[in-house]
């Protein structure tokens, strides 16, 4: 009878320490629905990943069209652990193991690589807010955004294309790839215009090929009575724009101002021009461009070169141009009276100290497709091979997908942006960034 009680009496704390490690347990798990509010502005929407529906209880802040969501939470939604160590955040998420270092505010991720993080983390108190770019990113995820009903649906690890052999070059001829009129319309046929730029980024990422978008950072139509200023508009569809630049940025892209509203008076942007003979008051240009440089600066884009729209320009706009920009993106010439260099990026003979890029091959022309493919396989590889190509045209090629709430797409082989890379490379153009002259 002894034995039996000192046997009792051994196991009774371990079942009081058992019973208060569940106790503890149940205790730790944090209610995120109480947790200290930021003084940023919030917005309610909905995040998928992998099809399943987070229903985060935290905040979801929307500061300068940037998302940012609490790190804690995610973590915990998926399952998955988060240890901090001095500066440092140790994660696991669906078997992605990364550590942030918040001094630094870089990551590394399995391989031991390092990355800059866009934007730092937000801390507050235990809880910290990562801006969803940078979530993206380290996770590698496939993002599919729902205006209607603002929701952002992910699939991490990306889509496997087709496979992809890199671009290779055989001669020394600089080429470049400009993306033209990258803006945000709102209208209904670009609903999926930065979904399909950004598969699109991916595949010039994929097969090694840099490339350059020519961003209007204000879209205006003035007889629509739309008027995007990202300054002033923080919203949903702004934070996707914000997000496919970052996306283009991680993906060997480079961002260049277009203008700032490509156009004049009652012309939407993109179809008018807006300085030159349209508009040539000194002032204006510089006014309009301030505001350009202000508005990448305020979404934390930056910015490598300046291109004017329709490549028109005065010639004391443009001196004025090369005091804000290194790379001007359009050849040297007004009025036909100065000559082209078409062989190379042309120092500028104003300063001496800025270039500017000619795009000998043009454009891929909507009415003349085949004609324009046909300039690039005959093209004199004395010039350079520099191109730019209007993203919508590739569009037909896309399809979009949903499944289980897990988004998804084909990119049907042989589209357009295909056939002008392989050219391109059967000429043996060495395909370059801009950011990398001089």
């Amino acid at each position: 009878m002894k034995k039996i009680i000192l046997s009792l009496l051994l196991l009774f704390p371990l079942l009081l320490l058992n019973c208060s490690s569940d106790i503890l347990s149940e205790s730790s798990k944090k209610d995120y629905s109480n947790i200290v509010e930021l003084n940023l502005p919030k917005d309610k929407i909905n995040i998928f990943i992998n099809g399943n529906n987070l229903e985060l209880k935290s905040p979801i802040y929307l500061n300068q069209n940037r998302y940012f969501l609490c790190l804690n939470e995610i973590v915990d939604k998926l399952n998955g652990s988060f240890k901090k160590n001095d500066d440092k955040l140790n994660i696991n998420i669906l078997d992605i193991n990364f550590t942030i270092n918040t001094k630094e505010n870089k990551f590394t991720d399995n391989n031991n690589n390092d990355f800059n993080l866009k934007s730092k983390l937000i801390s507050a108190d235990t809880y910290y807010y990562i801006d969803f770019s940078d979530l993206s990113n380290i996770l590698n995820m496939y993002t599919h955004w729902d205006k209607d009903t603002k929701s952002i649906f992910c699939k991490t690890n990306d889509i496997d294309l087709n496979e992809i052999t890199p671009y290779k070059s055989i001669i020394d001829t600089l080429g470049f790839l400009r993306i033209e009129d990258v803006e945000l319309t709102n209208t209904t046929y670009d609903k999926d215009f930065f979904e399909k730029l950004r598969i699109m980024a991916n595949y010039l990422s994929k097969k090694n090929v840099p490339f350059h978008i020519a961003w209007i950072p204000r879209y205006v139509n003035p007889e629509a009575n739309v008027d995007n200023n990202p300054l002033v508009i923080n919203d949903f569809s702004n934070a996707e724009q914000v997000y496919s630049l970052d996306y283009c940025l991680n993906h060997n892209g480079l961002i260049g101002l277009h203008g700032y509203t490509h156009q004049v008076g009652k012309e939407e942007s993109a179809v008018g021009s807006e300085f030159g003979k349209f508009a040539p008051s000194i002032e204006g240009f510089k006014d309009k461009m301030e505001k350009a440089i202000r508005t990448a600066s305020y979404l934390n884009i930056p910015i490598t070169f300046f291109e004017a729209p329709h490549y028109v320009i005065s010639k004391e706009q443009t001196i004025e141009a090369e005091k804000l920009f290194k790379i001007l993106y359009y050849p040297y010439s007004f009025d036909g009276k100065n000559k082209l260099i078409s062989s190379k990026p042309q120092l500028s003979p104003n300063n001496g100290s800025s270039y500017y890029i000619d795009t000998p091959l043009d454009y891929i022309s909507l009415d003349d497709i085949e004609s324009s493919l046909n300039n690039i396989k005959n093209a004199d590889t004395k010039k350079m091979g520099s191109i730019f190509y209007h993203p919508r045209l590739e569009f037909k090629y896309i399809s979009l997908s949903m499944e289980d709430n897990i988004p998804s797409y084909e990119y049907k082989s042989g589209s357009i942006l295909e056939r002008m890379i392989n050219s391109l490379e059967e000429k043996g153009f060495k395909m370059s960034k801009v950011a990398d002259i001089g």
